[in-house]
């Protein structure tokens, strides 16, 4: 991997965005497709951090209503709408009951204007409006469901974004696709400045994988770190003052179990009234989250006991028949959201809304994002874009992304496209579902690559039925430069039920046979994914079941 980045990039750039997270992919999206040259640097991978260890929705922030956030609602329901029709391979309808109980905090009156009011927040909306069903039609929806004090229920509708992985990467293809240089696993050690008016010149970058250093110039450097925001902003120059307080969120995630729910559910947490999801979810049950303030180093956020344990209990006390235990619990994740800095207060009333920074006074030429949601991420990267065009002068033609479908998008009728990519390569259908539900149009570059090499179609991992094609298509096409890229965000495959480990040593193997791996490395990606689930799924997946 010796020279994978230049020590000095070759020219300079219009703009460099530095993290990969959905932020900064649509910020990097944006300003490529209106011909600005990028570039992006990544310290981990495509999508690693928070926008990968949420909640996986897309959805308008029913909850913001309750602080007034009135604005955010509209923006993110609007949106949600774009993202509906321009990613419909990667974000899709996804119908949620709210039930309501005798004694909760948000009692049936609140819950019907809420509804009311999302529904006139989103008249644009493609998707059905809420409907308030009594207790005996929401005991036939939904048996499983605590009888004791159950009012009824409110049924709406939002979107599942089950891959924000794939989200985020797609965003950088088709930024890569019209310009713009992507690093990955290159970490930003800081801005630079000239010394007399500390105005920006680029970035200095290490290499994470050689060890390496580099240098990329630029006058206009946008920091999209997410919760590390102020590592790099510290690293800069100390007057810059605290932007981030963040907050940790946990999930766990659950086979099937008795009385589990056929729709997605948004209930209220009978010990502190917390609102949290039980979704429907890769197979699987995805159910969180927490909040609570989180200082230390985001890399090293973990589940812990009483969170997985606090998550169990309210699971089972909502759907009694569940009696989920710890053991059954198959992986867990946390995520530290890049809130702004509060210094006290309830966590759920710190803003989810995006603020873009202009360290102008400190150095011109650098801007922060602070905050922000997975749902209205393009929003953000068109008014970022906007405000550092007008503030640079450049002359930039209208956002495109309102309008313009992700890669994998582009067809008009993915149904159609799914029965002809298994017609023509021969695929079965439960294949050809998942290669056109994880890539879109792009997987005929996989189903091509299975028809003109037969040893691709080797499925690998039985558990998600990825094959062969799949691990080299994330190293020559995606940007892969670990296996631990490769399955956890591109393959999707480390979010099976066995989170990977009952498909890693095969992977390599493929890796290694394929890309020319030698035996070393082959064994070192093994240990190195096994590392990686062992850290961000503590106690939870020790080995393959």
């Amino acid at each position: 991997m010796s020279g994978r980045i230049p020590a000095e990039l070759e020219h300079p750039y219009d703009l460099i965005v530095i993290g990969a997270g959905i932020n900064g992919a649509g910020i990097a999206r944006d300003a490529a497709l209106r011909g600005l040259r990028v570039l992006v640097l990544e310290q981990d991978d495509i999508g690693g951090a928070t926008s990968a260890w949420n909640s996986r929705l897309v959805h308008g922030g029913l909850r913001y209503l309750e602080h007034g956030e009135i604005g955010l609602v509209r923006e993110s329901l609007r949106d949600r709408e774009i993202l509906l029709r321009t990613a419909p391979h990667l974000v899709t309808p996804l119908p949620l009951l709210i039930p309501l109980y005798a004694g909760q905090r948000r009692g049936p009156g609140m819950v019907r204007l809420g509804m009311l009011a999302y529904d006139f927040l989103s008249m644009d909306k493609s998707l059905p409006c809420h409907r308030m069903y009594d207790r005996a039609t929401v005991r036939a929806a939904e048996p499983g469901l605590a009888e004791q004090g159950l009012l009824g229920a409110a049924r709406y509708y939002d979107a599942q974004v089950a891959y924000p992985e794939r989200l985020t990467l797609e965003n950088l293809l088709c930024a890569r696709a019209h310009g713009a240089t992507v690093y990955t696993h290159a970490r930003a050690r800081r801005v630079q400045r000239e010394a007399a008016t500390g105005r920006v010149t680029g970035v200095e970058i290490e290499d994470q994988l050689t060890g390496e250093t580099a240098r990329a110039r630029s006058a206009s450097v946008i920091n999209v770190a997410g919760p590390w925001v102020d590592h790099l902003l510290e690293a800069t120059a100390p007057e810059f003052p605290r932007r981030i307080g963040g907050t940790k969120g946990t999930h766990i995630v659950v086979p099937p179990f008795p009385g589990a729910p056929g729709h997605a559910l948004y209930a209220e947490a009978r010990e502190d009234g917390r609102p949290y999801f039980t979704l429907p979810w890769n197979g699987l049950y995805l159910i969180g989250t927490t909040d609570t303030r989180y200082d230390a180093d985001p890399g090293t956020a973990a589940p812990t006991e009483d969170e997985i344990r606090y998550l169990l209990d309210e699971t089972n006390r909502l759907l009694p028949d569940a009696g989920l235990e710890r053991s059954q619990v198959l992986y867990a994740y946390s995520g530290v959201r890049p809130l702004p800095h509060v210094a006290a207060g309830e966590t759920g009333a710190i803003t989810r809304r995006h603020l873009i920074v202009d360290h102008e006074d400190q150095a011109p030429g650098l801007w922060s994002v602070i905050g922000g949601k997975l749902t209205t991420y393009r929003h953000l990267a068109e008014e970022a874009v906007e405000r550092i065009g007008r503030s640079r002068g450049w002359q930039l033609p209208p956002c495109p992304t309102r309008r313009r479908p992700l890669p994998g998008a582009a067809t008009p009728d993915l149904e159609t496209f799914r029965r002809r990519l298994a017609a023509a390569h021969g695929l079965t259908p439960v294949l050809a579902q998942r290669l056109a539900a994880l890539y879109g149009v792009k997987a005929e570059q996989i189903a091509a690559r299975m028809s003109a090499d037969p040893r691709l179609q080797e499925v690998f991992s039985p558990q998600t039925g990825a094959v062969a094609a799949e691990l080299i298509h994330a190293f020559e096409t995606e940007m892969s430069e670990t296996l631990t890229d490769a399955l956890m965000r591109r393959t999707m495959v480390g979010l099976g039920p066995a989170a990977g480990l009952d498909a890693v040593d095969s992977a390599a193997c493929i890796a290694g046979a394929h890309l020319g791996w030698d035996r070393d490395r082959v064994a070192a990606e093994a240990e190195g994914f096994r590392t990686y689930i062992g850290r961000f799924c503590p106690q939870t997946t020790a080995s393959a079941p």
